[in-house]
């Protein structure tokens, strides 16, 4: 968790050392390239197997996402993504870690709200990888692959030196996924992200 702040704070650096360079109108651009960090909020998982189906509460954990947007419209861009995740799973006294690594593909229309400021709605359709910790040690299968079907608002500041800051409220949610043993899936987890777009 350490070592992904400091990629973060150094990702956001470098970028912000040449983001004045890049961004020009916040109207009338080719793509945007993003980099933000943030907070995941708690959620509930669903496994369910031949054995057993129980639900298990995710916690507070933090998030990474990258994104480039290339606009095949004044105002429609398809884009890629890629995002991490990293949250504890509680069921019952049991704690374990979990990561979530995913990318695919992003279609986001694009409205000015102001000559400075921007809301981009986003639908992301992805592959999900999700690894956790061992709830027991006969507990062998403790990766899962994964539909990523996700949905965000993307809020854009033209600030006065030329940087673009951004603001992202969006949930992330797997409809169909899971592994040999178990199938994975969760409703909506939502998250709250701010970085900069160059």
């Amino acid at each position: 968790m350490k070592n992904a702040s400091r990629i973060l704070i150094a990702l956001i650096f470098a970028v912000s050392m040449t983001s004045s360079a890049f961004a020009g109108n916040l109207e009338n651009r080719s793509h945007d390239i993003g980099l933000y960090g943030g907070v995941l909020f708690p959620g509930t998982i669903s496994i369910d197997s031949d054995v057993a189906s129980i639900d298990v509460d995710s916690e507070m954990g933090f998030t990474l996402k990258g994104y480039f947007d290339q606009f095949v419209l004044p105002m429609f861009a398809v884009g890629v993504y890629g995002q991490y995740s990293s949250t504890t799973l509680t069921y019952g006294d049991l704690e374990v870690s979990a990561d979530m690594y995913e990318f695919g593909l992003t279609f986001k229309p694009k409205f000015m709200i102001t000559p400075t400021s921007a809301i981009k709605p986003g639908l992301e359709i992805g592959y999900r990888k999700s690894t956790r910790e061992s709830f027991a040690p006969d507990d062998i299968l403790t990766d899962a692959d994964g539909l990523a079907l996700n949905m965000s608002a993307e809020v854009q500041f033209m600030l006065d030196n030329g940087y673009i800051f951004g603001i992202t409220l969006g949930f992330i949610t797997q409809p169909t996924g899971g592994n040999e043993e178990a199938d994975v899936t969760w409703a909506p987890i939502f998250y709250a992200l701010a970085g900069i777009v160059f």
